[in-house]
């Protein structure tokens, strides 16, 4: 009896093959995932990224799913933060070292303001004139001294100034400016009850308009200003004995 013929399989691909070809394409993306995350440089881009995972796993919320968008306490994008803050004992992550010139101290501290937040209304002045109105007396009276008063981060009081006219007053732009945020400073010092220690008198006299106008002969009033900034920075940061008790550490 002649035997049966076996079916020729010589263009057939193996099954390993398969399971080959799979394992290199897994392991190809593999590669190109770590290629995409060592370019990720900010916590931000992180945050992306984690959020583009759980959305690719379904966590955006739906029927019998949480929504878990928000970032898990055990991920490592939450915990940057808290080694920021263990990164040599320091107590606040806004502080940096920077190399000092040759003399006592070989490194200084640098506090950086953080995020700022703009107390009251603009205040606004008359031309060539640093006096406070009954207006400005009353805003810094009842919306800006109740908001710092008690409070320990440093507030800046920026002073602004300009148009020809300012000239008459006799003082430079700079002048003017700080002379307008002086005025409020001891406003709110003498008669709203505001810590001295917290407070900064700067002057941008020309640089920072509120307003171009619309013409050469315009002059915006609201350019003529004063304006208070809170900032996330402590007076503690910036002074080793800020109540002068006489004790330093």
């Amino acid at each position: 009896m002649a035997k049966k013929a076996r079916p020729d399989t010589s263009g057939e691909v193996p099954e390993w093959v398969v399971t080959y070809g799979d394992l290199m394409s897994l392991l190809l993306c593999f590669f190109i995932l770590l290629a995409a995350f060592s370019e990720l440089k900010q916590e931000r881009e992180y945050r992306e990224v984690l959020e583009q995972i759980q959305e690719a796993f379904g966590f955006r919320g739906g029927l019998g799913v949480n929504d878990a968008l928000s970032k898990a306490n055990n991920s490592s994008v939450s915990l940057l933060e808290e080694r920021a803050k263990r990164s040599n004992d320091k107590m606040e992550t806004n502080i940096h070292w920077e190399s000092n010139v040759v003399g006592r101290h070989e490194r200084v501290t640098v506090v950086q303001e953080g995020q700022r937040f703009a107390v009251g209304a603009t205040m606004f002045f008359d031309e060539a004139d640093a006096t406070l109105s009954s207006t400005v007396r009353e805003e810094l009276r009842t919306q800006v001294a109740p908001r710092i008063r008690g409070q320990q981060f440093v507030v800046r009081i920026i002073g602004h100034a300009w148009g020809e006219g300012e000239l008459a007053s006799g003082f430079t732009y700079d002048e003017l400016g700080y002379k307008r945020a002086q005025a409020v400073k001891d406003f709110l010092v003498r008669e709203c009850s505001v810590e001295p220690m917290t407070l900064r008198v700067e002057s941008a006299g020309t640089t920072e308009p509120a307003s171009l106008g619309t013409s050469s002969v315009e002059i915006p009033p609201g350019n003529r200003r004063v304006q208070v900034w809170m900032t996330g920075r402590t007076v503690a940061d910036t002074h080793p004995d800020p109540n002068y008790t006489g004790v330093l550490p």
